[in-house]
């Protein structure tokens, strides 16, 4: 059965941001998700096996029962192709009721043309005396179309929703980052990600601000040097960042690099997210090697949420996403589109040239959406304004399971950044970033 990503998609950040979803609301999500993907995959036996005998369901062209809609997706007389989920709310009338509540962009097929509209989708559950959940009725309510600021949302292993696609300030100045991200926000952008190291936080922070929109509303993400790790050192560290960032939270709290004292470092990271000056926490290029990740995984008390990683259809890193799954943590990819030391081979590539000519779409946009439908989280840098638009005009169209194919096809783990952890670990230990 061919694997089929749901979108989950972010409307009110101020609110879903913030919001815990409790193991029982947890359940009916993904069940209400895995029924997106088995209707996208034209999967009725699954189907018809989800569904009460007595289900209603309730569309634009009428209402029907259990076996009708079973008999329509087997037929192929309605194919939903791809749900982009907004936002996503159970609520129980008791514990054996539960309704999920989703805003939705919905793709479709109908008597062989394609079709998108947004939907409010009201899926009512019922717990059997087995304790499976059966799907009792679905009502499909169209609706206006949202804002098409909002994002495409993860939701991490403590619970809070990010924004699976941002912008990366990488190489930039202060000033650069400050109109790069000040471009980006208001063209629709939530979740920016930059550094200490990149000496561009005070730019980021100038943008947040004159930017008008609410903190809230943003996810902001930056890392620590290896020369700021270590217990009583980080604490202050972190102090210095949010005065950069001119913030009192950062949403993201990455260790950089995996060399030096990041073990004291992230005692002292443990202590912000308590205190609330961070509200999560990340390794990023913690796949060196097996030793430093399972030395940070093993001396945790609060667990990461992210691994932060070169990803990109030439590396797609099968073995360390793998591990990362094992352990709840999302993978987020840096050098999405191959970085300046690939010379743009990605973007050339013969077959992402070709599915972006079909879909009348550029090659950059093209990658973009395969990492998304992997489930991945993707932060590509962008310097000028026809780029960072470029890159997010991504949410209205979705790649078929066979160009997704085709493109896993392209890995052979060729990463374009090549530097030996020896050799890594003497430079950017004895590199000093200003503050």
């Amino acid at each position: 059965m061919k694997k089929f990503i749901v979108s989950a998609m972010l409307v009110l950040a101020s609110i879903t941001a913030l919001a815990q979803v409790s193991k029982e609301q947890q359940e009916l999500i993904n069940l209400s998700n895995q029924k997106w993907a088995w209707m996208a995959e034209k999967n009725a036996d699954r189907l018809a096996e989800l569904f009460l005998d007595s289900a209603m369901f309730v569309h634009m062209g009428g209402s029907w029962g259990a076996k009708q809609e079973v008999d329509i997706i087997r037929g192929g007389m309605i194919w939903y192709k791809h749900a982009d989920i907004h936002s996503q709310e159970v609520k129980f009338t008791d514990k054996n009721v539960g309704t999920v509540y989703s805003n939705i962009h919905l793709t479709s097929e109908v008597g062989g043309h394609q079709v998108r509209f947004p939907f409010m989708v009201s899926e009512v559950y019922i717990r059997q005396t087995n304790k499976e959940w059966k799907l009792s009725s679905l009502i499909f309510t169209k609706l206006a179309e949202p804002d098409p600021r909002f994002q495409p949302s993860l939701i991490l292993n403590n619970g809070l929703r990010m924004p699976q696609f941002g912008i990366g300030t990488y190489q930039q100045t202060n000033e650069q980052a400050k109109n790069g991200v000040l471009t980006a926000l208001r063209m629709g952008y939530r979740h920016i990600d930059t550094a200490h190291a990149y000496q561009d936080e005070r730019g980021v922070g100038e943008a947040i601000k004159e930017s008008g929109v609410l903190r809230q509303d943003i996810w902001l993400t930056s890392k620590l040097w290896p020369s700021e790790y270590g217990e009583g050192k980080t604490a202050e560290a972190i102090d210095k960042m949010l005065e950069r960032l001119q913030v009192d939270y950062i949403d993201l709290l990455y260790v950089h690099q995996p060399m030096g004292d990041f073990v004291g470092a992230w005692k002292d990271m443990e202590k912000a997210v308590r205190a609330g000056k961070v509200r999560a926490l990340g390794i990023s290029n913690f796949d060196a090697n097996d030793s430093v990740f399972t030395r940070i995984m093993e001396n945790c008390e609060i667990k990461p949420v992210a691994l932060q990683i070169e990803c990109h259809p030439y590396a797609q890193r099968l073995d360390i996403r793998k591990k990362a799954a094992a352990y709840g943590l999302q993978v987020e990819c840096w050098f999405p589109l191959g970085g300046s030391m690939s010379q743009g081979a990605l973007l050339k590539d013969p077959v992402i040239v070709s599915i972006a000519e079909r879909l009348k779409k550029t090659p950059a946009q093209v990658i973009l959406r395969w990492h998304l439908q992997e489930g991945l989280s993707v932060i590509p840098g962008s310097k000028t304004p026809a780029h960072i638009q470029e890159n997010i005009s991504i949410f209205d169209f979705a790649l078929s399971s066979g160009d997704m194919d085709a493109i896993r096809a392209l890995n052979k783990e060729q990463r374009f950044f090549n530097m030996d952890y020896k050799q890594a670990e003497q430079f950017m230990l004895n590199w000093r970033i200003e503050d």
